[in-house]
């Protein structure tokens, strides 16, 4: 797994606050400033995407906001429910060159939509049990040296450091939680949800399982149990970016009845290269 020790910053300006995560080079804003402030702010993110080589900004708007970011030339890629405490977010994507914005459907990511079409909603009415000898727990900071061998066995690249472990014991300061599953007291499978706190809304993220333990529904498990305590937490909506080319996490999310929201072009850098991402989201409320 490569890895970044400044994986991401945040810069403040005109108001509000932009993400810079220049291991997939990308830059994300969730908020947009004032009216009169959007061109010189467009301005200033494009010439810091181009220092900081983040060539696809992406912007989280609402159903209001649409008509201010359509002035500018960019790609619609979907949509959260709920996301901004009840009202949508729109995502749209700028580029900075255009061959970040190519965007090509693969028989691949063909033949990964038609399998996990047949799965939807399985997870609504099944009752996922753990096999004999697998143990579920919420993780601690002990955790992290096994954690990030399982991140780093799984993963050729990821958009965070998952393959340190002092990076995951600050995830856990940060309001990002981690459910493990064990076998024979080691640590097999693993995923997260990172809180929104300001948005109630989180994302369900870092979802690995070993191979050899691949098939028996462990990330399927972990979200059952995940969602009612988010739901206790105050989450309003949970979302998921999940590989267009692996079945694995878009069956998860479709049989968990998370409604596909788009895919977000050259997206993330994850297994090596930089991929499509699938949008999904629940309204857990």
């Amino acid at each position: 797994m490569n890895t970044l020790k400044d994986h991401s910053f945040t810069m403040a300006m005109f108001g509000t606050s932009v993400l810079f995560e220049p291991t997939s080079k990308r830059l994300k804003v969730y908020k947009l400033p004032l009216q009169d402030q959007i061109e010189p702010f467009i301005q200033s993110v494009k010439q810091l995407g181009e220092k900081y080589e983040c060539d696809k900004l992406i912007f989280y708007v609402k159903l209001s906001e649409q008509s201010l970011i359509h002035r500018y030339t960019t790609r619609y890629e979907g949509m959260i429910e709920s996301f901004f405490n009840g009202d949508d977010a729109h995502i749209y994507a700028l580029f900075l060159y255009p061959e970040r914005n190519l965007s090509h459907f693969s028989k691949r990511e063909k033949d990964v939509f038609r399998i996990v079409n047949r799965k939807k909603g399985e997870g609504l009415t099944h009752q996922f049990h753990l096999p004999t000898s697998y143990y579920m727990r919420w993780a601690v900071k002990e955790d992290a040296d096994q954690m990030s061998s399982l991140y780093k066995t799984i993963f050729k690249s990821y958009p965070t450091p998952m393959n340190e472990p002092e990076f995951i014991k600050q995830m856990m300061d940060d309001e990002v939680y981690f459910l493990v599953v064990e076998h024979d007291r080691k640590i097999v499978s693993a995923c997260s949800a990172e809180i929104l706190t300001p948005y109630h809304a989180a994302e369900l993220s870092d979802c690995a399982t070993y191979r050899v333990h691949r098939s028996k529904k462990l990330l399927s498990y972990q979200v059952s149990h995940l969602v009612p305590r988010l739901k206790k937490m105050g989450v309003r909506t949970l979302f998921s970016y999940s590989r267009s080319m692996s079945v694995g996490m878009n069956i998860v999310n479709a049989k968990h009845g998370f409604k596909f929201g788009g895919r977000m072009i050259q997206n993330s850098n994850i297994c090596g290269s930089i991929e499509n991402m699938n949008i999904w989201y629940k309204n857990i409320h």
